[in-house]
């Protein structure tokens, strides 16, 4: 565990955009990912880096040799095995202040939304995105759908309205 001076010296970058509130809102944070593609993997990379609590990567997903040429986040020696548990344990190899923890199962099959403070499906099929929004929704979590093909991408959100 790193003492505050540490913190401060690590995430002085942070702190300096969103002060402590911010980054102690951020060290509270649980994630959910829905799916395990290259494209969750940097997106969580981009929450893990600047100390978020907790990330749940969701999907049943193997390691395939088409995976080792595009994903940072698997080796060659993951092929065959869990994509969703090879990322989460590079991920947490970044920082080891976050928690991690791989859900080996279908991502449409997720049910488990309690203390979530996000949601985000990754290149998941309208059905699913569909049956979660409403779900999220009723449970006011907020959830983003991305997904991409090649350079292009499209990113969606669904929060309530806060004030």
């Amino acid at each position: 565990m790193r003492t505050e001076t540490d913190k401060a010296q690590l995430y002085d970058r942070q702190l300096r955009l969103w002060q402590k509130d911010g980054q102690a809102a951020l060290e509270r944070a649980r994630v959910v990912v829905l799916g395990s593609s290259t494209l969750a993997s940097e997106s969580l990379k981009n929450l893990v880096l600047p100390g978020i609590g907790e990330f749940i990567v969701v999907d049943d997903a193997l390691v395939s040799e088409a995976d080792v040429r595009t994903n940072f986040f698997v080796r060659a020696s993951d092929v065959g095995e869990s994509r969703a548990q090879s990322i989460v344990r590079n991920l947490c190899e970044m920082n080891p202040d976050v928690h991690g923890q791989a859900v080996v199962k279908a991502p449409a099959d997720f049910a488990d939304l309690s203390n979530v403070s996000l949601v985000i499906a990754c290149a998941q099929p309208d059905k699913t995105v569909r049956a979660l929004g409403e779900r999220c929704w009723s449970a006011n979590i907020p959830m983003i759908t991305a997904s991409n093909a090649g350079f292009i991408a499209e990113i969606r959100s669904a929060v309530r309205e806060h004030t």
